[in-house]
């Protein structure tokens, strides 16, 4: 049983710090290209309708349109093409060619300037605009993009990738209580390096911890680990710190099954399958520089519900692999809220560069449900309020991840250490452990 959470749980998690700043000033970019705003012309504001306001006349000449004002109407009046768009200042709507587009804001006059809803007046001409909340951007594209294809473009790309590197970089924070009893801010960051090859999969991570809560400091290796196939055997090696002597130990776990090894085929059209039916929604996001070239900006919505019945419908060796943790693990996911994930695609090459996400949502749930069930079998000397109170502990964990792709198809190669292949099975370990703590119950029992 032990076992198969373990992977389970590794499954689950593989299907998925408080920062203060100062609030930078929106931006508005036309097909990448920044609109210039100052004092003189006037700057963006979010209105009390949380809608982007822009200055009329800076944004609608960016964009191509001539532009005037009827002062007896008090509107504002833009053309471009054949399309005339008129905003009525005060009014909660628009007019395209004389015709009545409804907005839940409207355009207002500000210190003598005039700010126009920019998201209805845009999409008036038939441009698309999207929000950029990391950046504070208004995306205008005057160029459809099909975003999903895009995306999954990126991904059959991703699925020929013979090798490459990987760093992950995952941020974590969570309020503890002090001695004194006051809660403290503890903030954990992991840093993995991996290098994984496809044919046959093997790879190789080495993580580093850095934790920080406040006077005390630690900064640690936390886990090295390999994994392969060969034929029907999934592998994975992992290097431990034993408690009980101080010292690391190499334990193995291996995995006899053809229908599951098929599951780690990137080419496998079932995985494939689960992976477009999960993305809910795709928003391109604009163009933005790096020091490697141009970089695609895309915002894209999974839904861990589709991923469920999915899995549920057509992915029976999941369950059959780890028996009664894959229907815990099956549970989890659907009661996941929908998580967004943001992509940087390579502009020239169409490849993945950088994801982006936040876990915290996720992982609160994943909290909240763990603390319930045990909860229902509180460990002795454990009062209702303690429990309470480590529920909404780790019910209010933050976390995120930044992972970087590198060396694509230039990898450097790597063979696993004979001490990795001659470890100790992870089942005999657990029995070892539960001997060890079995006999030192029944010596404390005799005393």
């Amino acid at each position: 049983m032990k076992k198969n959470l373990i992977l389970g749980l590794a499954i689950v998690m593989t299907l998925f710090s408080a920062v203060a700043y100062a609030e930078q000033g929106i931006s508005v970019k036309i097909d990448s290209a920044n609109v210039e705003f100052n004092d003189d012309i006037g700057r963006p504001f979010i209105d009390e309708n949380s809608r982007t306001l822009v200055p009329f006349k800076a944004a609608l000449e960016a964009f191509g349109a001539e532009v005037e004002w009827n002062n007896e109407t008090r509107t504002a009046v833009a053309k471009k093409g054949d399309v005339t768009v008129e905003v009525p200042i005060g009014e909660p709507y628009v007019l395209k060619n004389g015709q009545k587009i409804e907005s839940d804001t409207v355009a207002v006059i500000k210190e003598e300037r005039t700010y126009l809803p920019i998201k209805k007046v845009m999409e008036a001409f038939g441009a698309e605009v999207q929000w950029d909340a990391d950046t504070r951007t208004v995306n205008i594209i005057t160029e459809s993009v099909d975003a999903k294809a895009k995306i999954l473009e990126a991904y059959e790309k991703f699925y020929a990738w013979k090798n490459y590197d990987m760093n992950a970089l995952i941020n974590m924070s969570m309020s503890v209580p002090g001695e004194d009893g006051s809660m403290q801010e503890v903030n954990m960051k992991m840093d993995m390096d991996a290098t994984t090859f496809t044919d046959p999969m093997k790879m190789k991570a080495t993580v580093n911890m850095m934790v920080d809560a406040g006077d005390d400091k630690l900064s640690q290796p936390l886990m090295e680990m390999y994994m392969s196939t060969k034929g029907n055997k999934y592998s994975t090696y992992m290097l431990i710190n034993n408690p009980e002597t101080g010292e690391s130990q190499w334990v193995k776990q291996e995995i006899e099954d053809e229908e599951y090894i098929k599951l780690l085929d990137p080419n496998n059209e079932e995985m494939k399958a689960l992976n477009e039916k999960s993305m809910t929604d795709v928003k391109y996001l604009g163009t933005y520089p790096s020091e490697t070239g141009n970089l695609q900006k895309y915002e894209v919505t999974i839904s861990y519900k589709d991923i469920v019945g999915l899995m549920d419908q057509n992915l029976s060796v999941f369950k059959d692999a780890l028996g009664e943790d894959a229907q815990l693990g099956l549970d989890l996911l659907g009661s996941f809220d929908d998580v967004k994930c943001t992509i940087y695609l390579d502009e020239s090459t169409g490849e993945f560069v950088k994801q982006e996400m936040d876990f915290s949502s996720l992982l609160s749930k994943a909290m909240e449900q763990m603390m319930g069930a045990i909860a229902e079998e509180a460990p002795e000397g454990v009062t209702e309020d303690e429990m309470n109170n480590v529920t909404e502990m780790l019910k209010n964990i933050k976390m995120d991840m930044v992972a970087e792709y590198k060396n694509i198809n230039a990898a450097e190669d790597f063979e696993i250490p004979k001490e990795a292949l001659d470890a100790i099975p992870a089942e005999d370990l657990i029995e070892v452990e539960e001997s060890t703590e079995n006999a030192k119950v029944e010596e404390t029992e005799k005393e």
